[in-house]
């Protein structure tokens, strides 16, 4: 998969008035990346709304994740649905703990 100048990955959608879905996982390795971008792709070629990709995410990523439409700017004329794996926890550093 081929990662986007904003570290995202891009999937071709043409479902429910968007163009595409694009899948963000930050301060993630590329290989989690990509295995993410791999199930959306999955679920996308079965759910055609973005109400089913959301679902259907939630599932099996429950808690993990967040999801918006967004534009491509001024002068786009279709949005896009933006999938983000949020980042990992990570153990508090004890010399903050108070």
């Amino acid at each position: 998969m081929e990662l986007e100048l904003d570290g995202a990955v891009r999937i071709a959608w043409l479902a429910d008035g968007m163009t595409s879905i694009h899948v963000a996982a930050p301060q993630r390795p590329r290989a989690e990346l990509d295995a993410f971008a791999s199930i959306v792709a999955d679920i996308a070629l079965l759910e055609r709304t973005v109400h089913g990709v959301r679902t259907a995410l939630r599932d099996r990523f429950p808690g993990a994740l967040e999801s918006q439409v967004r534009d491509h700017g001024r002068d786009a004329q279709t949005p896009y649905l933006l999938i983000t794996l949020r980042p990992p926890r990570h153990e508090p550093d004890p010399r903050q703990v108070e």
